[in-house]
């Protein structure tokens, strides 16, 4: 194989795994803005039900049925986001670092400076020290 087909091939691989990483963090972005809806939906129920509450208060009326409608939409909402941090939760501990043995043995670091370097380097480009 060739110097430029070993460099598309290198190339496709790596365009791959930021396909992947980039639709893992989109997932991630997707779950964390629900996760924030519903606790604005919660926050905007609390208030509502509240504002029900003292509103019947002072007018001296009860309304059990319409109290406690809100009572099953924040329990419904309150649900629901448990669950959204449940699968927040389960995907996070799923995520594994994907590298390949090969990727390891071909990684090396400046005992100077803790920089990467090429595997081929002799000197760190960053500070100079000779690369063991």
């Amino acid at each position: 194989m060739g110097l430029f087909d070993n460099l598309l091939e290198n190339s496709a691989k790596v365009a791959d795994k930021v396909a992947k990483v980039t639709g893992e963090y989109i997932d991630k972005g997707k779950g964390k803005l629900n996760e924030l809806s519903l606790e604005n939906e919660l926050s905007k129920a609390h208030k509502q039900l509240g504002a029900l509450v003292y509103a019947l208060h002072k007018s001296g009326e009860n309304n059990d049925e319409l109290v406690n409608q809100y009572f099953e939409e924040i329990a419904n909402i309150e649900k629901q986001l448990e669950e959204a941090k449940a699968q927040k939760e389960e995907k996070e501990e799923k995520e594994v670092i994907d590298v390949e043995p090969s990727d390891i043995k071909n990684i090396k670091y400046c005992h100077n400076c803790g920089k990467d370097v090429d595997s081929d380097d002799a000197f760190c480009k960053y500070c100079g020290t000779a690369v063991k």
